[in-house]
């Protein structure tokens, strides 16, 4: 089955698999979107956009995606680039003359761009970021990039919020107009998003999904944040959007699309400028982050702001692109993501060929089942049976099952420690759904069933 059709039919198990996380690990809300060549394959909201009113979260509301700014700062500069308007080997200095007797005024657009101008993070005080006080107008910014840098330039790949502030000060100036207004006469209008833009009018404030505190201890409860103006800092922070026009933003990445940029600007940005090994091995680009996940490169970036942590990736190879937006401090956005394109191209892999394998109808069998020891579930993935943990990767806990014959299944041969090999025996109902499930010898029963029979309340 085509990716597309792939992503579709697996929806209501991506749903599924991710609310049971999203529950246990007591985030507010998610919201996820997933196109393949542009096209929304999968999008869905779970949990709540605020835990003071209950407020349902829907794909509706919007998110603040905080560094996935960069991406539209870097594409906003080689736009101008394109136009003969900017160069990447231009100075800051030769845009923004008030840095002039500073590093900075020697840092290069490119420098900025790939985070090795070695300028400073976040300013000598950032305290903004607590919502201590406000982020920085211009005057401010400049003054906190006026300082001593902290390595010579491409020494280290160091990432700035400060070298993309600037960077957005540089579009103003060669383009004329400003940042807000860049963006959305060349970005978002000619790709048709609303939900998409440069800092987050104070008429759209009520459609913000509130952003929620981290927890210090296990039993904490979240405190809802305000929301901030990023003010000068809007071209490395500001961005706030859905994961549905996220998506389709990061669509027009893909090589041979004919919005946005030429291919050759496409290559610059998404190449391996950087590599970082800490806490993952990565790789940067000129306004991308690029990462291994599984066969695949992706290209795309996370975002962190006061209440929202958010990640998002294109495969350009593809046409893939997922979105996964959470609403509190700590939310896992970046594994969740990772995970949601393993989970898919899990549904991907080929069905394995057995011959003499009866044709049998798999939906007797799947389900999510619990046993005092946690849960596993057997889910249909592109007409191959498959047991799985809906925790972390996938790809671990997964064993392809074959039918044998209404009450029996086989996981496939391996080694291992659990009960590898050995058949799951199901006991049927009077109406043929499963009362349990036998595996390697214990039972398991539907979760709705084993929270009845131990005394926990039913889910919603």
């Amino acid at each position: 089955m085509p990716l597309l059709e792939t992503v579709r039919a697996l929806s209501p198990y991506l749903e599924s698999w991710l609310e049971f996380q999203r529950d246990l690990a007591r985030v507010p809300g998610v919201q996820v979107a997933v196109r393949v060549d542009g096209e929304l394959a999968a999008s869905f909201a779970l949990g709540v956009a605020s835990e003071a009113t209950g407020e349902r979260l829907t794909p509706r509301h919007l998110f603040r995606i905080a560094s996935h700014s960069k991406t539209f700062t870097a594409t906003a500069v080689f736009q101008l680039v394109e136009a003969g308007a900017l160069r990447l080997d231009d100075v800051a200095g030769q845009w923004l003359p008030e840095l002039k007797d500073s590093p900075a005024a020697g840092m290069t657009v490119r420098a900025l761009l790939g985070h090795q101008a070695g300028i400073n993070r976040d300013g000598a005080d950032s305290d903004y970021w607590q919502q201590l006080h406000d982020f920085p107008g211009r005057d401010a910014l400049i003054d906190l990039c006026r300082a001593e840098a902290v390595y010579a330039p491409d020494q280290f790949f160091k990432y700035s919020n400060m070298g993309y502030s600037l960077l957005g000060l540089i579009i103003e100036a060669a383009s004329g107009q400003s940042y807000a207004d860049y963006v959305a006469a060349h970005i978002t209008a000619p790709l048709g998003l609303r939900d998409l833009g440069a800092e987050l009018p104070p008429e759209r404030e009520p459609e913000l999904a509130a952003g929620h505190s981290a927890r210090l201890a296990g039993q904490d409860a979240r405190r809802v944040l305000p929301s901030s103006d990023t003010r000068a800092m809007a071209a490395a922070t500001g961005f706030y959007g859905t994961a549905e026009d996220v998506t389709a933003y990061l669509a027009a990445h893909v090589p041979g699309r004919p919005e946005l940029l030429t291919d050759a600007s496409r290559r610059l940005m998404q190449r391996r400028e950087s590599e970082i090994h800490r806490p993952v091995q990565r790789w940067y680009g000129l306004g991308f982050m690029l990462e291994k996940i599984g066969d695949r490169m992706v290209v795309g970036h996370s975002g962190g702001f006061p209440g929202h942590i958010t990640q998002s990736w294109l495969d350009p190879q593809s046409g893939l692109s997922v979105s996964v937006l959470t609403n509190c401090l700590g939310g896992p956005a970046t594994e969740w993501a990772a995970n949601l394109i393993k989970l898919i191209d899990l549904a991907m892999k080929p069905q394995a060929d057995v011959p003499g394998r009866p044709a049998a109808p798999l939906a007797p069998f799947t389900g999510r089942f619990a046993t005092d020891w946690g849960v596993f579930d057997i889910v249909d993935l592109n007409g191959r049976l498959v047991s799985l943990t809906p925790l972390g990767d996938p790809a671990l806990s997964a064993t392809e099952l074959t039918v044998v014959d209404a009450q029996t299944l086989r996981p496939a041969p391996e080694a291992g420690f659990g009960a590898v090999g050995e058949p799951l025996q199901f006991q049927r109902t009077a109406g043929h759904g499963i009362e349990w499930v036998r595996v390697g010898g214990g039972r398991a029963w539907p979760i709705a069933a084993y929270r009845e029979r131990v005394g926990l309340p039913a889910l919603e």
